[in-house]
């Protein structure tokens, strides 16, 4: 963790949720659970849209929203991911699910995993 500060103007985490779990929402990317490969999968695409949309600072930093029936509790969490690759199966591996929300430093964008039924989706927002 690098710290829990949040910046003025970020996106509330209720709006956060929305983005991802909202009747509307369109998946940018859908795997297959069924696939023998879709952990792998889920981890390139995951990566890939979230280099693609510049989600990640200085140092590989971000903020998540902590990956927990009561995360909406915790908050943001500013965290640089050292690791820096297969963040998904290791959310999985520590919780049991690989649903997770991540936005950017600055606010704007947000790079999320959700299971829905057999798929697994990567949503990617742009808050204003």
């Amino acid at each position: 963790m690098v710290d829990r500060q949040v910046p003025d103007g970020f996106p509330g985490i209720m709006t956060a949720i929305y983005a991802v779990n909202g009747i509307e929402v369109e998946p940018t990317v859908t795997i297959s659970d069924s696939l023998p490969d879709a952990s792998a999968r889920v981890d390139r695409a995951w990566e890939e849209q979230a280099a693609a949309h510049q989600l990640f600072g200085n140092d590989n930093t971000f903020y998540i929203l902590a990956p927990d029936a009561r995360g909406h509790e915790v908050g943001w969490i500013h965290v640089r991911d050292s690791i820096g690759s297969e963040l998904p199966s290791r959310i999985r591996a520590g919780t049991g699910n690989a649903e997770f929300l991540t936005v950017s430093e600055d606010g704007r964008v947000m790079c999320a995993v959700s299971t829905e039924e057999s798929d697994t989706w990567i949503v990617v927002h742009r808050f204003p």
